[in-house]
């Protein structure tokens, strides 16, 4: 999700032709025309750009000099390192590459330092050659500023965010995995890491489809084509809807009628799979999106035939917590790959930011692996969108919920054990 919104430059660079220029810092970077900037936000003290070209990306971080070195801009992990190098460029940097190789990922990671700022670039392409062609562009396309003439990042983002969460529950059963998967996601993006959403949340015994409906109304009135919007649902589901209240494809046209530049949307459920077929049926209003400047994620805790499976009984850190506290399997899985597990999980660079793609692979996997299920996913969005940054330690530990200190089979023993009492059929 974008954290920041900066100024755009393009115009001509003493080329033949328009090209794509940007002023960051110390530095102007100019990209042949091809390339597209699909993201510019700030968090903190760390500007960010993301950049795309067909399947080929790039991503640049500056941030302002720190004591340490390169140990906190990025991290290289469960990537085999394949080739170590210095990029000479100018007097003043020079770039130190490495190339990685997780699966069949190909990645290459620069990092230089001037004497005010750590700049790192992240370069990603279909071929193993491409990744070399693309921080070579990069970096022959980059001059010095004038102190005098250095650009700063632009205005801050102007728009609105927003996370409405709800869920139901009935006779008590799930309850509790329904109050803390929405209170995990909610506790993530209304604080500062996930974007600072204007946050709802809607669930419990006394409420009805009535309050959210008016909720939907309430954010649609404000809501402008520069705003977000972030929805976690969770409870019992059947092949047309919610228990809750909306149906499948009621859910699916209040957020298509939204104008919000981006809108994420992650329903538990089970059978919640025919959400993801509905969106697919209007495939046709939101499948231009992306070439628009707009994003659609829509992800459901399992395929469209699949029951949804419940999470580990108890959270380590609320060891008298109610039953349920750690969430659903899917909704555990988010949870995890939301507080920083997912940094790394396509290509192993730990950046520190979690794209769209990171959090969608590792819930994948960790759903099948302890629910059983398959999460379903469609939409319109580039996959190395950022959408979260990283929390701190301390700042995970002070969260609502989490089960940080157990380990994946100590929770997949209990959620087998909860499963042969309570798997809905």
């Amino acid at each position: 999700m974008k954290l920041a919104s900066l100024c755009l430059l393009v115009g001509l660079t003493g080329l033949s032709s328009f090209a794509l220029e940007i002023k960051i810092e110390e530095l102007s970077l100019r990209l042949s025309p091809q390339w597209r900037l699909h993201q510019q936000a700030k968090h903190q003290s760390t500007e960010l750009l993301g950049f795309e070209k067909e399947k080929s990306y790039l991503q640049v971080y500056v941030r302002p000099l720190t004591a340490s070195y390169q140990s906190e801009l990025y991290e290289i992990s469960e990537a085999k390192i394949v080739k170590e190098y210095v990029y000479p460029v100018q007097s003043k940097l020079k770039w130190l590459v490495k190339e990685t190789l997780k699966e069949n990922i190909s990645t290459h990671v620069a990092f230089a330092r001037t004497e005010s700022f750590d700049y790192l670039m992240i370069a990603r392409g279909p071929q193993a050659e491409s990744p070399r062609q693309i921080l070579q562009e990069a970096i022959t396309g980059m001059d010095f500023l004038n102190a005098s003439t250095r650009s700063l990042t632009g205005p801050d983002y102007s728009g609105k965010k927003y996370y409405v969460g709800f869920g139901d529950y009935l006779s008590g059963f799930m309850g509790n995995e329904v109050k803390y998967d929405i209170a995990h996601t909610h506790d993530v993006f209304t604080k500062e890491m996930g974007g600072n959403y204007l946050g709802t949340k809607i669930n419990g015994s006394q409420v009805d489809s009535a309050d959210l409906y008016k909720k939907w109304e309430e954010v649609k009135s404000v809501m402008t084509d520069k705003d977000m919007y972030v929805q976690y649902s969770s409870g019992h589901g059947s092949h047309t809807g919610l228990m809750f209240g909306p149906s499948y494809n009621k859910i699916r046209d209040n957020a298509l009628s939204y104008p919000a530049k981006e809108i994420i949307i992650f329903t538990m459920a089970c059978y919640s799979g025919n959400l993801v077929d509905s969106f697919n049926q209007k495939k046709s209003i939101w499948q231009d999106w992306q070439s628009q400047g707009r994003t659609l994620m829509v992800m459901a805790s399992s395929q469209a035939n699949e029951t949804s499976s419940t999470g580990p009984i108890h959270d380590s850190e609320e060891p008298q917590g109610p039953s349920g506290s750690a969430g659903s399997a899917f909704g555990h899985s988010l949870w995890k790959a939301l507080i920083g597990h997912a940094d790394g999980a396509v290509d192993g660079i730990k950046d520190y930011f979690l794209s769209l793609a990171e959090i969608r692979e590792f819930t994948i996997k960790l759903t099948q692996k302890m629910g059983d299920h398959t999460p379903s996913v469609t939409g319109a969005y580039n996959d190395n969108l950022l959408m979260v940054k990283v929390p701190s330690k301390q700042y995970r530990e002070a969260l609502l919920g989490g089960t940080e200190n157990l380990s994946e089979d100590q929770i997949l023993e209990k959620i087998r054990a909860l499963d042969a009492e309570w798997r809905l059929k």
